[in-house]
């Protein structure tokens, strides 16, 4: 089934110029998700002062309501960079330095991880702690109930974590785990004396204008929200609810389309941190730091951002031109399929595909 797309606002039929279009690879590729069982894709287009705000699909297949270019999603990892903000602003201040042990400002970590004295705040913002997922584990051992409705704690993720056998890191290889993002998370709660959620509403959400942006709560995330579904025996089941990831940092940001473009171009101009700390971070050996990825090969001369996230229905990938002129962001709600499933749906490489060449597009 293919669902109308809806815009933010119509197009003006009375200009004599019409505005170019684009969103045309998007909008082809929304049409293709659709067909193939996707129940919403959102995206969102910026090139300078030109944008373009579009939804194909449903909110959720019970009420069939259509989704609109604002509803919000999970970004499941895509909320990695926003934590990492946060740690270099306290790197800003002195209270980290980067090269310091995790021990020396969380001694819980040591309690949990003892043989794992070496890692840095450096090891776990460039993922190569070594750390285990604690994810993998936690999916495996958990029924979907479970899943929907048992509020975790940083420490109970990282005991999760700690089952796992693998040889203490750092590691020299990139090798990404949550629980990185889970560590990063309690240090800026033990050191703001805050939750997460109000140290990232002063770093990050309110200096970027993110006002449909939050670490979620336990309970059925507010409405208007994207429905995604997993299947439980071959049947459908409504997994927009996940307590587990709630007040995660590594998974538990809920946002749109549009504010993550808003993250993005923040991120790439100097409204969260000094010029030189964003340029320590795109710089760092022998990986970036914050979860972002670089690409030299989008525009000549010109160096492109990536930010991604997904997880169980929900899939999140955003690319901004360094110069903060450009972004495309889009978040599908993947065909339902079982949650144990670890390789990735042919969609998503398809989305990068489009954004890609929708990126180039500007060039």
């Amino acid at each position: 089934m293919c669902f109308p797309a809806a815009r933010l606002s119509p197009p003006d039929e009375t200009a004599t110029t019409p505005a170019e279009n684009l969103a045309a690879t998007l909008e082809a590729f929304a049409a293709d998700a659709s067909a193939h069982g996707a129940p919403a894709v959102v995206f969102h287009v910026r090139n300078g002062d030109q944008e373009e705000l579009m939804a194909t699909g449903v909110r959720d297949l019970k009420s069939n309501s259509m989704a609109i270019p604002t509803d919000k999603t999970w970004i499941i990892g895509a909320g990695t960079p926003m934590v990492a903000v946060s740690v270099m602003k306290l790197a800003e201040t002195g209270a980290v330095r980067l090269e310091d042990p995790v021990s020396a400002h969380l001694p819980e970590f040591t309690a949990i991880f003892p043989a794992w004295d070496r890692v840095t705040v450096r090891d776990l913002l460039g993922s190569t702690s070594g750390l285990p997922d604690y994810f993998p584990p936690l999916i495996e051992s958990a029924s979907l109930d479970e899943l929907q409705t048992r509020v975790l704690t940083f420490e109970e993720r990282l005991r999760i974590a700690a089952g796992v056998d693998l040889p203490p890191g750092p590691v020299s290889y990139f090798a990404w785990s949550a629980t990185d993002w889970e560590v990063l998370g309690w240090l800026l709660e033990s050191k703001h004396n805050r939750g997460l959620d109000e140290v990232l509403a002063k770093d990050v959400f309110e200096p970027a204008g993110m006002g449909s942006t939050h670490v979620a709560a336990a309970g059925q995330p507010p409405e208007p929200m994207l429905h995604g579904y997993v299947l439980e025996s071959g049947n459908r089941r409504d997994f927009t609810r996940i307590d587990a990831i709630a007040g995660s940092a590594d998974s538990g940001v809920i946002s749109t389309v549009e504010d993550l473009s808003r993250f993005a171009a923040s991120l790439t101009t100097g409204r969260f941190i000094r010029e030189e700390t964003w340029k320590s971070m795109i710089e760092s050996e022998p990986f970036p730091l914050g979860g972002i990825r670089l690409s030299d090969d989008i525009c000549p001369g010109t160096r492109h951002v990536f930010l991604s996230g997904g997880g169980g229905p929900y899939s999140v990938q955003s690319v901004s031109s360094l110069d903060g002129h450009q972004q495309v962001t889009v978040a599908s709600v993947l065909p339902p399929r079982d949650l144990n499933v670890t390789d990735a749906p042919p969609l998503v490489p398809e989305m990068e595909d489009a954004i890609q060449e929708t990126a180039r597009s500007m060039c």
